[in-house]
């Protein structure tokens, strides 16, 4: 196979459930590959919302104290390439195709998932590039994630709340316990939720792990009408910063990576105005032309925090519709209910993709918990169209519900911003 597309084509074709999760699948060839202790500091990203944002900009603080930094992200919106980067760029094609192939040497008669493919990729480029810093994002769980084969140095838990049920368990508690299986034993760990699942901190007090939890340890506050925000850090060198811009991004995720920085790198230096300003995530509660807001919220949690983004930069009264497309394992009722009621019109599409929910069903779901008129859409290109035809040209067409849909959605603005 010599194209990247081709070894994606093969290796999503691979069907999940029928490879028995765990490690120990893809330890012997993680160490086989990676025949010495990685000499790189990793730091290890999970929680339910808000992991793409604290690795994002704590790699970009590290990028500005001047180290050479390998990010691990997934799902990625337009290629492949954007879950590997160096320094915040995007490996080139020819790595990743050399990576893949090397596994597929080594792997012999043992299946390997899509994902599974991806983090060993990721692993071989930062080692064999030799990066400083290792910042790596949980994809799902925690504990069987293949990232987890890594001996992290630290790790940041952003929050616990209820998504991916039917993989994870059906509560917080059970949620928490699969989450805090990266945390290692005494090593840092740093909360970004005030009251976490017992679970969580339970697994913390076995393991030994110096905790630093988010209203305790470190702390942020903000400041609405000014659209600033503050951090303050409690640790031992105590450190503040003050009406930073208030930007689309999650600041509780903000402050886990500002604090991880301090735990790492007490002494280290770096441009705190750069960094916020290069940690620049597409698709999260971002507003294109002014017109489109795209979010890549998909559960109950995370549709909160969009509806708070509105809240605070649209005035009352603002006529708003939303295209909504979700994969089918998803609580289509709990995921819009912060929504309910600030929504003229919704469209309902079906992203090209098998894991999807119909947009019928979507619609049927909808409509039995609002009032509001719900149409159906054959794509989510047609329900951009048809959505930015019937909003008022002062209203906003908020695009959610999955990376999928927010993906699909991009091209079709780029066509309606080039006719309207």
């Amino acid at each position: 196979m010599n194209s990247l597309e081709s070894w994606l084509d093969r290796i999503q074709a691979v069907d999940p459930n029928e490879i028995e999760p765990g490690l120990e699948r893809i330890r012997t060839i993680y160490e086989s590959l990676v025949k010495d202790k990685l000499s790189s500091k990793i730091v290890v990203i999970g929680g339910t919302n808000g992991k793409g944002t604290a690795a994002e900009f704590l790699s970009q603080i590290l990028i500005s104290n001047s180290k050479n930094v390998g990010t691990f992200t997934s799902p990625h919106l337009f290629s492949f390439n954007e879950r590997i980067k160096v320094n915040g760029i995007p490996v080139s094609e020819e790595l990743i195709i050399e990576s893949f192939s090397l596994i597929e040497e080594f792997r012999g008669e043992v299946k390997l998932t899509y994902f599974d493919f991806s983090t060993l990729a990721a692993l071989l480029i930062f080692n064999k590039l030799n990066v400083d810093f290792m910042v790596l994002e949980i994809g799902l769980g925690g504990r069987l994630d293949p990232v987890n084969i890594t001996d992290s140095d630290l790790a940041i838990l952003t929050n616990v709340e209820l998504d991916h049920q039917e993989w994870l368990g059906n509560d917080r508690e059970a949620i928490g316990k699969e989450k805090s299986g990266i945390f290692k034993f005494q090593k840092p760990v740093i909360l970004g939720q005030e009251n976490p699942p017992l679970t969580v901190i339970e697994a913390t007090k076995k393991l030994q792990n110096r905790v630093l939890n988010i209203g305790k340890d470190f702390t942020y506050t903000l400041n609405i009408p000014d659209q600033t925000w503050s951090y303050f850090f409690k640790g031992r060198n105590a450190v503040s910063y003050e009406n930073l811009p208030l930007q689309n991004l999650s600041v509780a995720s903000l402050s886990c990576a500002l604090t991880s920085f301090f735990v790492l790198e007490e002494k280290g230096n770096f441009d705190l105005s750069c960094a916020l300003k290069s940690t620049n995530l597409r698709g999260r509660c971002e507003l294109i032309n002014e017109r489109f807001l795209l979010d890549v919220s998909h559960n109950e949690s995370s549709v909160s925090f969009l509806s708070t983004f509105i809240d605070r930069n649209f005035a009352v009264g603002t006529k708003i519709s939303a295209v909504l497309g979700v994969m089918a394992d998803k609580n289509v009722k709990d995921m819009i209910a912060p929504l309910i009621g600030k929504i003229n019109k919704w469209y309902t599409a079906s992203p090209n993709i098998k894991r999807s929910m119909i947009s019928e069903d979507v619609s049927s779901l909808v409509s039995s918990i609002q009032e509001a008129p719900v149409k159906t859409s054959n794509s989510v290109e047609e329900a951009c169209l048809i959505a930015h035809q019937e909003t008022p040209s002062n209203g906003i067409i908020i695009i959610f519900g999955s990376f999928y849909t927010v993906a699909e959605a991009f091209p079709s603005i780029k066509h309606l911003k080039l006719v309207s």
